[in-house]
């Protein structure tokens, strides 16, 4: 193989690499933003199938749209007044979380999102919400 043909296949492939990983970084911002703002609707647009969704009452795993009648519930109860992340990173089996910190009119919440990634998007499995 000629070098001339060698560069343009290497620079698609860094290329698809660099989208790939911007798609996923801006899946979580999107997911952030969306609690800072106490917009349901905007993190059930990352739910696939069901989602298990633990808050006081106990864990329960929901529908799409059961789980973003939960979580508009939730944050009408609980009105985000500020949400900053402490932690991220991925499992060992791929899985990616972060952790928050949720603070409302009504309390103060440490908040767990897990998700996976399916076709370059990040799909939330589970959200819990631990009352401080």
């Amino acid at each position: 193989m000629k070098p001339t043909r060698i560069f343009p296949r290497l620079l698609a492939a860094v290329l698809c690499l660099s989208i790939s990983i911007a798609t996923s970084a801006q899946g979580f911002d999107n997911i952030i933003n969306a609690f800072k703002n106490g917009d349901a609707s905007a993190v059930a647009k990352n739910f696939e199938g069901n989602v298990e969704i633990t808050i006081k009452t106990g864990t329960t795993s929901y529908s799409k749209s059961q789980a973003e009648m939960v979580l508009k519930s939730f944050f009408a109860a609980h009105k985000p007044k500020s949400f900053t992340v402490a932690h991220e990173g991925t499992s060992p089996q791929g899985s990616k979380y972060f952790i928050g910190n949720l603070t409302s009119a009504s309390g103060n919440y440490r908040t767990y999102v897990y998700a996976k990634t399916v076709k370059n998007e990040l799909v939330i499995q589970e959200i819990r919400f631990e009352e401080q």
